[in-house]
């Protein structure tokens, strides 16, 4: 059986990272928009242009100079460390290769009909306000006294959100792992979750702030893609890149991080160590605090030795439960539909059969014939109403009347119990790792066919292309 690989429209607006799945999300620009800060947006792109060039012409749109100024300037302020080591025309030529490719995923949205609507905007400017520390209305006033355009705001998180959708549609649902890729995946990555197997490493790391957004990113990205491109050329060694760009505590060492143990490796370094023979270079990735290069330059060790004592177990609590759910409708109001979720509960609480009830009165068409029954169901699977009303009853007990966005519910549990789920958790990381990289695989190609099949005219004076990018 093959599983796709689902992200939500809205991950993105999450950074990250998501549900995204964190090599991909960055490689395809993700919207980033969690990190938005009132700072972020300046207030010169209000400032009337005198005069206004135009820098690229993407299809049948421009970007203007006034457009790429700001973007650069938003991205000093943000990140004025990192960034201010870039040579500035460096820095513009990236920042406008990263506004090309946004331009070019908004248009071909636009062109697969991709629609946004009022409330997924409305979202989307709730989960900034609450990465600013904020509610909608606080965020609103904040936005109006900085000077910001409230409206623009709004398109900019209804472009993201566009941006979302046609990477959804156009690579996230074409990856599926299927049972057979996790199979060869757990075989092949046996031996790094040895306690004796162990690998000579190289990194150059390149920081990234928690939660950078898309021009952030996909500018350090592009930086440390060229430099990979520089030492699989041959114009320089791994090692004294790291030494001149690594911002890792190992740079001085040509970032050496020595003989490390496979046990010890972040789920990131795995996934990119996927494959690599000794004197292979990974790709980029995202990984702890930044963006990575690693160089494999040998490994040692022998088979797998850890004993199953030495894993840790994956124990999930389960729930056997019956409900019954009740919804107002045309004909029977909210206060009325109440009222017969207390008259239920007043009989099932006098003796009355929970499944008899159940079958007679639940509007959940799906279990009301088997008496109420979902069967047995893990607790971290339930929505957390739910879930703190189930922990806080005894076997045969009757909940409370809560509400859900079904309805009205009451809860009986039959029953609970422990199951040990370590090879299902095992298997499903190995799913998200393969995911993740075959989604970055994916999302790279795309990238390269759209800038492929576009009409891109460079007018931006003494532009650079940056080596490796779409």
């Amino acid at each position: 059986m093959k599983y796709p690989f689902v992200l939500s429209p809205l991950a993105g607006l999450l950074v990250f990272v998501l549900a995204l799945p964190i090599a991909s999300a960055q490689q395809l620009g993700s919207a980033g928009l969690g990190s938005f800060s009132l700072g972020g947006m300046s207030s010169q792109n209000q400032k009337p242009q005198s005069l206004d060039k135009i820098v690229a012409v993407v299809n049948n749109d421009v970007i203007l100079k006034s457009e790429l100024d700001s973007a650069v300037a938003e991205l000093k302020q943000r990140n004025p460390g990192e960034i201010g080591q870039i040579p500035p025309n460096v820095l513009r030529s990236q920042v406008l290769d990263q506004l090309i490719m946004r331009q070019l995923q908004i248009q071909k949205a636009n062109q697969d009909g991709i629609k946004v609507s009022k409330a997924e905007v409305q979202q989307g400017l709730s989960r900034i306000a609450q990465r600013n520390n904020m509610n909608l209305q606080q965020f609103t006033q904040a936005v109006a006294q900085s000077g910001m355009d409230m409206s623009q705001l709004r398109q900019h998180v209804r472009d993201e959100i566009k941006i979302s959708k046609v990477r959804q549609k156009e690579v996230m649902e074409k990856v599926s792992i299927s049972d057979q890729d996790v199979d060869r995946y757990l075989q092949n990555q046996s031996l790094r979750f040895s306690r004796n197997h162990q690998y000579h490493l190289r990194q150059i790391k390149l920081d990234l702030p928690a939660g950078a957004d898309s021009t952030t990113t996909g500018v350090v990205r592009d930086r440390l893609e060229s430099v990979r491109h520089q030492i699989t050329s041959g114009k320089t060694s791994f090692a004294d890149a790291a030494r001149s760009l690594s911002q890792g505590s190992h740079a001085a060492d040509g970032g050496d991080l020595g003989w490390v143990s496979g046990s010890s490796l972040p789920d990131s370094f795995d996934s990119a160590l996927a494959g690599l023979t000794a004197g292979q270079i990974s790709p980029v990735f995202r990984g702890p605090d930044g963006l990575y290069l690693l160089k494999l330059e040998d490994e040692r060790g022998g088979g797998n030795d850890q004993s199953s004592d030495d894993q840790k177990k994956v124990m999930v609590t389960e729930a056997h439960l019956r409900h019954i759910i009740l919804k107002p409708n045309e004909i029977r109001s909210d206060a009325r539909t109440r009222k017969l979720a207390q008259q239920i509960r007043q009989r099932l609480l006098a003796g009355d059969d929970f499944a008899a009830l159940a079958r007679k009165y639940s509007d959940d068409k799906a279990t009301a014939r088997q008496g109420g029954d979902v069967g047995w169901i893990p607790l971290n699977r339930l929505s957390p109403d739910t879930r703190r009303h189930v922990e806080n009853l005894h076997k045969g007990e009757i909940s409370q009347i809560f509400q859900t966005h079904d309805g009205y519910e009451i809860i009986k549990l039959i029953a609970r119990r422990q199951r040990d789920e370590t090879q299902e958790a095992k298997r499903n990381k190995a799913r998200e790792t393969l995911g993740r990289k075959r989604a970055s695989e994916q999302g790279n190609l795309w990238l390269r066919k759209l800038r492929d099949e576009a009409y891109v005219d460079i007018r931006m004076p003494n532009y650079q292309p940056t080596p490796g990018s779409p």
